[in-house]
C-alpha cells in the first residue's frame, strides 16, 4: 500500500548514491555552452548569486559550487546522521509527503528514518543567526496530524508489524522559549537543539552504527519496544552478596542494551565519556581480529537497569546455582557496561554489524540493579586493575558516575565536574574543545585541566557547600528541581562571564599557557572564578534577592560594569605586566592575583569593595611608592661612590681584582662587551652585587659602615640590602607597582642610615 507514502527510498544502493550528496555541506552545478569561453560566461553571471567557479574545466562546461542554505543543510545533516546510525528507509528529499486521507493534501514531512522496531518522523527549523523563536505553531501543527499520520504509516506496514513511532523537532541558531519546551514534553514530542544533533554526530563518528541505540534511548526512554522481546538460557549465581548471570548474547542484541555513558542526558560532555572510554585505534584493531574469526573468551561485565528487575525462570538447580531462562529488558540503554567496552563496541566497526544472519555471541556477567555507588566502585576496581586504563580516567569517569550517586555530596562533585565538561562540548562555549582531558594531547591552547577548574568552582562555593546543611550558591537554581535545570544557569552564567574575557582580550585568550598568556591558564582561570565569587555577592547584595532563586538572564547582564575596567586595564598592558601576574603560582599566587586585579575594578567603581581589597589598598602606597624610587636611586649612587672608595684605600690599584669577587667582574665585562665599552666596567655594577663585595671585603672596611644591626654575622647585618633590592624591583618596574606602605618606610629608614653613615 506505497500511497501512503510518498517518495520513500529503502534501496542501499539508492541510499548511498543521495546519502554522497547530501552530506555535503555544498550543492554543485555544471553549467554548459558551445564553447568554454560561453561557458565561463554564463559561470561568471551566477557569480553574483553565490555561485563559486571550481578551479577544474572542461570541453564545454564549468563546474559551480555553492554553499546549502541554513534549512536545507540541517534537514540534510539530520537526514544523513541517521543514514550513517544504520536505520535502512528513509525520505528521499523534501517532496516526502504522507497521504492522511482523501480529502486533504498529503502532509510534508522534512525527515523520515525507519528501522525494524522504530520510525522517526522529523520537522526541522532554523534561523540565520541564534535567537529566540516561538514554536508553538509548529507543536499545534504536530499535534493536528500526529493520529492521522501515525494511523497512515501503521497502514502501509500492516497491522502485523509493531513499530513505535515519535516525532521530533530538530532546530538550529533557535533558543527553545521554557513554554514551548514544557509543551513538547508534555505532549511527547522529541527536541533535538544545536548541541544534541552535534553529540549525535560525534558519538556516530565514534561508535559507528551502535550510536543509533543511545539516540532510540533517549526517544523512547524506558518505553517497551515491541521488536526487542529477548530471553537467553542462563546461569544464576552470588558473589559478594550480589545476585549475578551469565549467558551467551548476539552483540548486535547487547548493543541494543548497552551505554557506558550518563543513559539519562544528551550533553556534549557525554560524548567526551565515551571518547575517553573508547580508543578508535583499538576498536579498528578488535573489529579486524572479529571479522577474522577472532574469540574473547572472557565475560563482558554489564550492570541491567530493569525497573521491576529480571524475570528468572528456574529449570535446574545446581548446588548454588541455578540454570534457567533470562528475560532481558526490552527497551534500550537498560545495561551499563562495566568491563568490555572495546570489545563490544568494536564489533559496531566489524563487517559483521551488517550481517542479519551472523552467529557471533559474547559471554555476559550481569549484574541485576546494582545500587549507583556499588556499580561506580565495581567499575573503579575493575578498570583500575587494568594497566591500560590511566587513573585520572578513572577519576573523571568516576565523578561521572556521582551524578546519579545516593550521596548528596558526591552528587554535587559531579555537578562541578559535569559542568566544567559541558564547557568544553559546547560549540558557544569559551572553553570549547580547549581542555586538557585524559585523552587529549596537552598543549598551549588545550592547557586547562579538569581538576583545575573543579577546584576553583568548589573552593569558591558557587555551587554551594555544606555547613552541614546544604547552603546553595549562585550557580545553583534552587526554584528546579531537576540537577540539569542547574546544570543549565551554570553553563549560562559561566559562558557568559568568561566570555567578556575572551572577546575582550582576545589575543590573550588563545595564547592560553604560551609565553606571554595568563588568563587562560590553569591559574588564570582560578583567579577569575575568586573574582566572580566577589561580584557575584557584590551583585546579591544590590539586588537584595538569593541568585540561586533566580534564572541566569536575571543578573549575567550586571557583569559588564564589573569586567569592563578590568579588560581595558589589561587591554594594552606590557609582557612585564602580564609577567608579573602569571609568576604568581599556587592558591597563594591566585588569591593575590585576584586581589590586585579586583583593585582595578575598585578604581571605576568604589562601591565594589570585599574586604580583602579593602585590606590591600590599606597596605599600599602609590604616591609613596614614586618617592621611594627617587630614594633608592640617590641610596644607589651613595653606595656606588662609597664602595669604589673604600675599595681603592683598602687594595689600590688592584682594587678590581682583589676587592670584587670574580662572578661580578664577569658579569661587568659581558655586559661592557655588549655596549661595546661605552662605560666603565665599574658602571655596570647593581645594587645586590654590593652585598657581595660588602661579605668578600668582610669585616673591614665595611661591618662598620654597612650594618644596620649590630646583631648576627655578616649576612644578617647585610640582609637589608637584599630587602632593598626587592622593593627596588617594584618601585623600578611600572608593571610591578605600588610598593607597600611597610616597603616605602623601609627605603626610608635605609636612606636615613645611609645619609647619616656612608659620610
Amino acid at each position: 500500500m506505497s500511497e501512503f507514502l510518498i517518495n520513500l527510498v529503502k534501496d542501499p544502493d539508492a541510499i548511498k548514491t543521495i546519502y554522497r550528496e547530501r552530506s555535503k555541506s555544498y550543492v554543485e552545478k555544471t553549467v554548459s555552452g558551445k564553447n568554454i569561453e560561453i561557458a565561463q560566461k554564463k559561470a561568471e553571471i551566477e557569480v553574483g548569486e553565490g555561485w563559486e567557479i571550481l578551479p577544474r574545466k572542461f570541453k564545454k562546461s564549468v563546474k559551480l559550487r555553492k554553499q546549502k542554505t541554513t534549512d536545507v543543510k540541517l534537514e540534510d545533516d539530520i537526514w544523513s546522521l541517521l543514514v550513517r546510525m544504520g536505520f535502512d528507509e528513509f525520505s528521499k528529499d523534501r517532496n516526502f509527503k504522507i497521504v492522511v486521507n482523501p480529502k486533504t493534501n498529503p502532509r510534508q514531512i522534512d525527515v523520515f528514518a525507519k528501522d525494524d522496531q522504530t520510525i522517526l518522523l522529523i520537522e526541522c527549523t532554523c534561523c540565520e543567526e541564534r535567537k529566540e523563536k516561538d514554536l508553538n505553531k509548529l507543536l499545534e501543527k504536530i499535534l493536528s496530524i500526529r493520529t492521522d499520520v501515525f494511523k497512515s504509516i501503521s497502514l502501509h506496514y500492516g497491522p502485523e508489524i509493531k513499530l513505535k513511532m515519535r516525532w521530533i523537532i530538530a532546530t538550529r541558531n533557535i533558543d527553545w522559549r521554557p513554554v514551548d519546551l514544557e509543551k513538547a514534553e508534555a505532549n511527547n514530542i522529541v527536541v533535538l537543539r544545536d548541541e544534541e544533533i552535534e553529540y549525535y554526530h560525534k558519538l556516530t563518528t565514534l561508535l559507528k552504527k551502535a550510536a543509533k541505540y543511545q539516540l532510540l534511548a533517549h526517544i523512547f526512554a524506558q518505553e517497551k519496544i515491541h521488536e526487542m522481546e529477548m530471553k537467553v538460557p542462563a546461569t544464576r549465581g552470588r558473589m559478594g552478596g550480589r545476585i549475578f548471570y551469565n549467558f551467551l548474547i548476539r552483540p548486535i542484541d547487547l548493543l541494543k542494551m548497552a551505554y557506558i555513558s550518563h543513559r539519562q542526558s544528551r550533553d556534549l560532555e557525554d560524548y567526551e565519556t565515551y571518547q575517553r572510554m573508547l580508543k578508535p585505534i583499538r576498536l579498528v584493531s578488535i573489529a579486524k581480529y572479529i571479522d577474522n574469526g577472532g574469540q574473547f573468551p572472557t565475560n563482558i561485565v554489564i550492570n541491567i537497569k530493569a525497573k521491576t528487575g529480571l524475570r528468572f525462570d528456574k529449570k535446574e538447580q545446581i548446588g548454588e546455582s541455578s540454570f534457567g531462562t533470562l528475560y532481558l529488558p526490552n527497551h534500550y540503554a537498560s545495561a551499563w557496561v562495566i568491563d568490555g567496552q572495546h570489545r563490544l563496541y568494536g564489533f559496531a566497526y566489524s563487517k559483521r554489524m551488517d550481517e542479519l544472519q551472523d552467529k557471533t555471541t559474547f559471554p555476559v556477567l550481569a549484574y541485576d540493579n546494582l545500587p549507583p555507588l556499588e556499580e561506580a566502585n565495581l567499575f573503579v576496581d575493575v578498570n583500575s586493575k587494568q594497566e591500560p586504563v590511566k587513573q585520572n580516567l578513572i577519576k573523571e569517569i568516576y565523578a561521572n558516575l556521582k551524578w546519579v550517586s545516593e550521596d548528596e555530596k558526591e552528587r554535587l562533585d559531579a555537578m562541578r565536574s559535569r559542568t566544567v565538561l559541558r564547557l568544553n562540548a559546547m560549540a558557544r562555549s569559551p572553553f570549547f574543545e580547549r581542555l586538557a582531558l585524559s585523552n587529549i594531547t596537552k598543549t598551549h591552547e588545550k592547557c586547562l585541566t579538569l581538576t583545575s577548574f573543579v577546584d576553583g568552582l568548589k573552593e569558591n562555593r558557587l555551587f554551594g557547600e555544606y555547613t552541614p546543611i546544604f547552603k546553595p550558591g549562585p550557580l545553583f537554581a534552587t526554584k528546579e528541581k531537576k540537577p540539569e535545570s542547574t546544570l543549565e544557569k551554570a553553563c549560562d552564567i559561566l559562558i557568559y562571564y568568561f566570555d567578556l574575557f575572551k572577546n575582550g582580550l582576545s589575543q590573550q585568550w588563545l595564547l592560553g599557557d604560551d609565553k606571554g598568556g595568563f588568563f587562560f591558564t590553569n591559574n588564570g582561570v582560578r583567579c577569575l572564578l575568586v573574582i566572580l565569587k566577589e561580584i557575584l555577592i557584590d551583585i546579591e547584595y544590590k539586588l537584595d534577592e538569593d541568585l540561586d532563586e533566580l534564572p541566569a538572564e536575571a543578573f549575567i547582564s550586571c557583569f559588564d560594569e564589573y569586567i569592563d575596567p578590568l579588560v581595558q586595564h589589561f587591554k594594552d598592558s606590557s609582557p612585564e605586566f602580564i609577567e608579573k601576574f602569571r609568576k604568581r603560582q599556587a592558591l597563594s599566587g591566585v588569591n593575590q592575583n585576584a586581589t590586585e586585579m579586583m583593585s582595578f575594578i575598585h578604581s571605576k567603581m568604589k562601591d565594589f569593595c570585599p574586604d580583602r581589597v579593602a585590606k590591600y589598598l590599606e597596605t599600599i602606597d602609590e604616591i609613596g611608592t614614586s618617592e621611594a624610587r627617587t630614594l633608592i636611586d640617590e641610596i644607589q649612587m651613595k653606595m656606588f661612590d662609597f664602595v669604589i672608595k673604600k675599595l681603592k684605600e683598602k687594595h689600590g690599584e688592584k682594587w678590581w681584582y682583589d676587592g670584587i669577587p670574580g662572578t661580578i667582574r664577569d658579569g661587568c665585562a659581558r655586559k661592557q662587551e655588549a655596549e661595546k665599552g661605552i662605560k666603565d666596567k665599574e658602571q655596570y655594577l647593581v645594587l645586590i652585587d654590593y652585598k657581595d663585595i660588602a661579605e668578600h671585603n668582610w669585616p673591614d672596611p665595611f661591618e662598620k659602615y654597612l650594618s644596620i644591626t649590630m646583631d648576627g654575622g655578616k649576612k644578617k647585618k647585610l640582609s637589608w640590602i637584599q630587602e632593598l633590592n626587592t622593593i627596588r624591583n617594584i618601585t623600578h618596574h611600572v608593571e610591578k607597582w605600588p610598593a607597600t606602605k611597610d616597603q616605602v618606610s623601609f627605603v626610608k629608614e635605609v636612606h636615613n642610615f645611609i645619609s647619616n653613615n656612608l659620610i
